[in-house]
Order: structure tokens, then C-alpha cells, then sequence
């Protein structure tokens, strides 16, 4: 006995839209976190003392708000440790801009 086994992967239009969807949102919420953690290196140049509230209050919104907007199409896992990375990622580029400021200021 033979067995066939076909699989016909067509994806629809509206399939291919989701994707690219989630794809510019993944996309533009990393940017994001990466600009926000490069952030007191442009108030520096502004001549304001660096702030951590507003930034990581930010970088938190948008770790959560694209992790709602792509949990179809990861698992809960992969939204978890999208929201982690990202606020681990805004993190360590915070301090260590901020590092580099007080660096550069105290020499």
C-alpha cells in the first residue's frame, strides 16, 4: 500500500499582507528601541542632563504594544522573549551611551 502525501502551499493575499505587516512592525519597533537607548547622546548635544523616566517608559509601551500586535504570529514564548530582548537591548545601549557621556565629561 502506497500512500501520497501533496501539499499545496499557496498563501493568500491576505496571509502575505499579515506578514509583511508583522515584519515592518517587528522592524520599526527595534529601531526604536535602538534609537530610545541611544537617547542620551542627543540630550547631551541639547545640553540637558540625561533622563532614564521618559525613555524607558517608552521602550516598555513599545516592547508590549509589538508584542500584542505579533502574538499571531509567534507563540507566548517567542512574545516573551521579543518584550525581554527588547528591553534588555534599550538597556544596555542606555548605559552604556550614558557611560560613554560621563566618560567623555569627566576627562
Amino acid at each position: 500500500m502506497t500512500t501520497r502525501f501533496t501539499t499545496e502551499r499557496s498563501r493568500t493575499t491576505e496571509q502575505v499582507e499579515i506578514d509583511l505587516r508583522s515584519g515592518v512592525v517587528l522592524a520599526f519597533s527595534w529601531l526604536l528601541v535602538l534609537a530610545l537607548g541611544l537617547l542620551p547622546l542627543a540630550e547631551a548635544t541639547m545640553a540637558r542632563s540625561p533622563s532614564i523616566a521618559t525613555p524607558a517608559l517608552i521602550a516598555f509601551f513599545v516592547a508590549v504594544a509589538s508584542g500584542i500586535v505579533l502574538r499571531r504570529r509567534y507563540t507566548w514564548v517567542g512574545l516573551a522573549m521579543h518584550i525581554y530582548g527588547q528591553i534588555s537591548i534599550w538597556l544596555s545601549l542606555f548605559v552604556m551611551s550614558l557611560a560613554a557621556l560621563l566618560f567623555v565629561a569627566g576627562a
